[in-house]
């Protein structure tokens, strides 16, 4: 009988003796660690929450749509994947460092804006930044910029960094494929 998408991820998710495997359940538990390192969008729980939903379901859907896919075309969608983590990351981190605040130990980041309020933007200059405005404000973004630029940057941060462990996760179980079908299947059968 062939291996189906559903039977592939099955054998994977069960060979407890695989690295493959292990790699796999930590890369989409990886985003929890968040909850507690708050290195992420603020809002650590839901965002750690829904960027592990959305590497499951990467995963699941590579599996499902792209098992049968020959060898050249997954190694192309690899590279991809990995080209696009790869900016993934590097936009989630100049996003975070330019347009969030850590107001303090055991507290989220906030998220700036990148539009001020009509009634602050006569306050700011050179001695008076936006980020002392926030500090006076205490860390209230809305008091500083617009609710509708705080409220795009933060979907911008989102979705930028939920899509850069999505792409990550693509990757990995890209390789696992990869790597499985080298696998002689008499190994295969055996463990799983």
């Amino acid at each position: 009988m062939d291996d189906t998408g559903l039977t592939e991820f099955k054998n994977v998710l069960t060979d407890f003796g695989q690295l493959n495997s292990v790699a796999l359940k930590g890369a989409v538990v990886l985003p929890l660690a968040d909850i507690w390192l708050k290195l992420g969008p603020p809002q650590s729980k839901a965002i750690g929450g829904l960027t592990a939903l959305a590497e499951f379901l990467a995963v699941v859907c590579v599996f499902q749509f792209w098992s049968r896919v020959q060898d050249g075309k997954l190694r192309t969608r690899m590279k991809i994947a990995l080209s696009l983590f790869l900016v993934g990351m590097a936009s989630s981190l100049i996003l975070l460092g330019r347009f969030s605040v850590s107001p303090g130990q055991d507290r989220e980041k906030v998220i700036e804006g990148y539009s001020l309020r009509s009634d602050v933007r006569p306050l700011i200059n050179d001695s008076y930044p936006a980020e002392q405005a926030l500090r006076d404000s205490e860390y209230d973004a809305e008091k500083v910029w617009t609710k509708g630029s705080i409220a795009i940057l933060h979907v911008l941060i989102i979705v930028a960094w939920t899509g850069t462990f999505a792409c990550f996760a693509i990757y990995l179980t890209t390789f696992i494929i990869l790597q499985r079908r080298v696998q002689p299947k008499a190994n295969r059968a055996g463990n799983a």
